[in-house]
């Protein structure tokens, strides 16, 4: 299953995960927590270092 499909497959207990660790209330009301909530989501779906190799070359060593 690729990234989009499980972000596309997101369900509202995936929405209230992510909410658990956010930093504005019960849900996003500007543009910088709609970011977070957004950034959030991405974390819950595909993890907290999906993409960092592609963004940061060499960040973490390849474990394989």
């Amino acid at each position: 299953m690729t990234e989009i499909e499980r972000l596309r497959m997101a369900t509202e207990d995936d929405v209230q995960r992510a909410l658990e660790g956010a930093s504005f209330g019960a849900w996003p009301q500007d543009p910088a927590a709609l970011l977070e909530f957004f950034n959030l989501m991405l974390d819950t779906k595909i993890g907290q270092t999906a993409g960092d190799a592609a963004m940061w070359p060499g960040l973490r060593r390849n474990l394989q």
